[in-house]
Protein backbone atom coordinates (compact mmCIF):
# COMPACT_ATOMS: atom_id res chain seq x y z
CA UNK A 1 0.00 0.00 0.00
CA UNK A 2 1.53 3.21 -1.02
CA UNK A 3 0.93 6.79 0.67
CA UNK A 4 -0.61 8.00 -2.74
CA UNK A 5 -2.69 5.20 -3.70
CA UNK A 6 -6.11 4.38 -1.08
CA UNK A 7 -6.55 0.85 -0.05
CA UNK A 8 -10.08 0.65 -1.32
CA UNK A 9 -11.39 -2.37 1.18
CA UNK A 10 -9.72 -0.27 4.08
CA UNK A 11 -11.39 2.73 2.74
CA UNK A 12 -15.15 1.17 2.52
CA UNK A 13 -14.48 -0.53 6.32
CA UNK A 14 -13.57 3.21 7.90
CA UNK A 15 -16.66 4.51 6.24
CA UNK A 16 -18.54 1.80 7.24
CA UNK A 17 -17.65 1.86 10.80
CA UNK A 18 -18.16 5.84 10.99
CA UNK A 19 -21.40 5.46 9.25
CA UNK A 20 -23.12 3.07 11.59
CA UNK A 21 -21.45 4.16 14.97
CA UNK A 22 -22.42 7.97 14.57
CA UNK A 23 -25.81 7.41 12.89
CA UNK A 24 -28.39 9.08 14.91
CA UNK A 25 -25.49 10.47 17.74
CA UNK A 26 -26.49 14.11 18.85
CA UNK A 27 -23.77 16.89 18.35
CA UNK A 28 -22.38 16.11 21.92
CA UNK A 29 -22.58 12.35 21.34
CA UNK A 30 -21.04 12.92 18.01
CA UNK A 31 -18.17 15.14 18.96
CA UNK A 32 -17.23 13.00 21.69
CA UNK A 33 -16.62 9.86 19.57
CA UNK A 34 -15.27 11.40 17.19
CA UNK A 35 -12.53 12.68 19.88
CA UNK A 36 -12.15 9.54 20.65
CA UNK A 37 -11.89 7.63 16.92
CA UNK A 38 -8.85 10.05 16.70
CA UNK A 39 -7.28 9.83 19.68
CA UNK A 40 -7.06 5.95 19.18
CA UNK A 41 -5.91 6.93 15.67
CA UNK A 42 -3.25 9.27 17.37
CA UNK A 43 -2.09 6.42 19.79
CA UNK A 44 -1.70 4.02 17.03
CA UNK A 45 0.60 5.97 15.36
CA UNK A 46 2.84 6.53 18.41
CA UNK A 47 4.76 3.56 17.25
CA UNK A 48 7.55 4.45 18.56
CA UNK A 49 6.02 4.55 21.98
CA UNK A 50 3.18 1.52 21.47
CA UNK A 51 6.13 -1.02 19.87
CA UNK A 52 9.40 0.52 20.58
CA UNK A 53 10.99 -2.65 19.29
CA UNK A 54 9.29 -2.55 16.02
CA UNK A 55 11.51 -2.41 12.20
CA UNK A 56 11.06 0.49 10.10
CA UNK A 57 9.51 -1.27 7.86
CA UNK A 58 6.43 -2.28 10.43
CA UNK A 59 6.37 1.27 11.29
CA UNK A 60 6.37 2.56 8.35
CA UNK A 61 3.20 0.17 7.32
CA UNK A 62 1.27 0.98 10.37
CA UNK A 63 1.82 4.41 9.04
CA UNK A 64 0.74 4.33 5.93
CA UNK A 65 -2.64 2.62 7.39
CA UNK A 66 -3.13 5.27 9.94
CA UNK A 67 -2.86 8.08 7.28
CA UNK A 68 -5.10 5.56 4.80
CA UNK A 69 -7.91 5.99 7.80
CA UNK A 70 -7.24 9.87 8.55
CA UNK A 71 -7.61 10.59 4.99
CA UNK A 72 -11.38 8.43 4.72
CA UNK A 73 -12.35 10.42 7.63
CA UNK A 74 -11.76 13.67 6.47
CA UNK A 75 -13.03 12.79 3.45
CA UNK A 76 -16.50 11.33 4.96
CA UNK A 77 -16.36 14.25 7.26
CA UNK A 78 -16.52 16.32 4.78
CA UNK A 79 -18.75 14.73 2.93
CA UNK A 80 -21.26 15.04 5.84
CA UNK A 81 -20.48 18.82 6.10
CA UNK A 82 -21.65 19.34 2.53
CA UNK A 83 -24.77 17.64 2.84
CA UNK A 84 -25.76 19.39 5.85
Amino acid sequence: MSDDVTNEPLALLVRELLMVRTEGLSPPALAAFISGWTSALELVARTDLTLPGANEELRGAIARVVGCIEREQRELLSDEDDAS
